[in-house]
């Protein structure tokens, strides 16, 4: 079980999902950063692409915003009982936010940091709300976006290539235009680091941002599901809600089977590209489906000790979710800029890349926590929060 709120199980567990959260976030993030996002993909690539678009695109982000609502009921709970009010935790926001907003400007236009901090300073708004308001609210808005914002275009696109019985490629065509494609092709090749940030913050860091925050709505709702799940307990004693998670688990897998299939059928029929926006909302459809199903699966499979040992590697590395993060973008800049590989590694040769690093980040994350009690982003996130350390609460142990 997770456990207690007051014992140290329900850290690990909650850690343990966290870190497999790391884990997709990164294989999603690498063709962004190698730039084979570009890319017409072809043989093993279009097969992997498949299964990205299957079980890892838009699957894991969501689950990161699940915790994070989950983890304002945890930080407001304990701030109640020490005295303190939101105010503490709008501090922390302007604190990721600083975070956040550095890493898009000096390093990556795809940083989540920034959306999270400006959208977190909603989320006292639903503190005080019943549960089950913040969960029909929660549903309404993530299941909104996906509906309205990315399900509208994908039925027109449909019902459009129904009527005249073919696809129409005014209405598809890859996500990115061939403009586009060169333009992050030849700055990332060509120019300096003064240059490419000039670029950069030119070309790349205002679109980022507001593409980002078009998303609040589903973000926004997932927070939302889990502060309603912290507030119920869902994940604080599995063993008393196990009917519940058992639910979920299944209805997710019935409403992620069919959306599964169409994604395979469309490629079955070499049409993911014409019909990208039918493929991108099934995509992100099946990811708030299937994002639920991976939740579930690991909170009962955390139940068991024999699985706790077996996934125990994943919670140092979740425990130092931000502090990693941030570091797959500065190795990855490094690579990819730094070494002018960018648009020159192929999609499994970026998967392989991910398989290398992750454990040298896991073994750093358990080394690293053998001797301090927060990982580094993680210490610089607590002390700017509270203005100084906790008395007796210092980085080393």
């Amino acid at each position: 079980m997770i456990g207690p709120s007051t014992g140290n199980e329900r850290i690990i567990a909650l850690d343990i999902i966290r870190g497999f959260a790391l884990l997709g976030i990164f294989l999603v993030n690498m063709p962004t950063f190698s730039g084979s996002e570009f890319a017409v993909y072809h043989g093993a690539d279009r097969w992997l692409r498949l299964l990205f678009d299957l079980f890892v695109q838009g699957k894991f982000y969501l689950i990161f915003s699940f915790l994070f609502g989950l983890g304002f009921y945890i930080f407001m709970s304990r701030a109640e009982q020490k005295g303190f009010g939101p105010g503490l935790f709008r501090r922390r926001l302007l604190a990721l936010l600083l975070i956040g907003f550095l890493h898009l400007a000096l390093f990556w236009r795809g940083d989540i940091l920034t959306l999270y901090a400006i959208t977190g300073f909603l989320l006292p708004v639903f503190y005080r709300m019943k549960t089950e308001t913040v969960r029909k609210w929660g549903l309404l808005l993530a299941l909104s976006y996906l509906l309205l914002i990315l399900g509208l275009p994908a039925l027109i696109v449909a019902l459009v290539a129904y009527a005249k019985g073919g696809i129409d490629p005014s209405l598809g065509g890859p996500l990115y235009t061939e403009a586009e494609a060169a333009a992050s092709l030849h700055a990332f090749r060509t120019l300096s680091w003064p240059d490419w940030l000039a670029w950069h913050w030119r070309s790349e860091v205002w679109d980022s941002l507001s593409s980002q925050l078009s998303m609040l709505p589903v973000v926004l709702g997932m927070f939302l599901l889990g502060l309603a799940a912290g507030r119920s307990g869902l994940l604080h004693d599995v063993s008393a809600h196990r009917e519940r998670w058992r639910k979920i688990r299944s209805r997710g897998l019935a409403l992620s089977l069919p959306l599964l299939a169409a994604i395979a059928a469309i490629y079955a029929i070499g049409a993911e590209t014409d019909l990208s926006l039918v493929t991108f909302f099934l995509v992100y459809m099946s990811g708030f489906t299937l994002a639920f199903v991976y939740i579930a699966c690991l909170a009962l499979l955390l139940e068991n000790p024999l699985w706790q040992r077996r996934l125990r590697f994943l919670q140092p590395y979740g425990r130092m979710a931000l502090t990693n993060y941030l570091s797959q973008t500065v190795l990855c800049v490094i690579l990819f800029l730094g070494f002018r590989l960018y648009g020159q590694v192929s999609l499994w040769q970026g998967t392989l890349l991910c398989l290398v690093i992750y454990p040298l980040q896991i073994a750093f994350s358990a080394f690293w926590l053998k001797r301090f009690r927060y990982g580094p982003v993680e210490w610089l996130w607590r002390k700017w929060t509270y203005g100084r350390l906790s008395p007796g609460r210092g980085q080393s142990r």
